[in-house]
């Protein structure tokens, strides 16, 4: 199988491999008439994947990466506000 170098700043850079601890908003299924007894709480999310793009106010994360075609699959933008703790898994390359 083809080892293939997933770098997006060239070929020397791989993708750093996180998982993230963070909360997102909640809202019922069922939004109307709602009572004081099934108000929603924020959810905790648990997120792992690859940081494909990092913003001073966010950091995109992409569950999987087609370096053939130059794509990513499953990517959420999340909010650096929302972040409860973001570990590094390891860089790609790293022996």
């Amino acid at each position: 199988m083809q080892d293939f170098d997933c770098g997006a700043d060239g070929p020397s850079r791989g993708y750093d491999l996180v998982f993230v601890h963070w909360v997102d908003s909640c809202e019922p299924a069922d939004n109307s008439d709602v009572n004081a007894y099934e108000l929603p709480m924020p959810q905790n999310i648990f997120q792992a994947g690859f940081i494909v793009h990092e913003e001073e106010d966010h950091i995109v994360v992409a569950g999987g990466l087609k370096p053939e075609c130059e794509t990513y699959d499953y990517v959420i933008s999340i909010p650096r506000c929302s972040i409860i703790s973001l570990r590094r898994l390891g860089i790609r390359g790293d022996e």
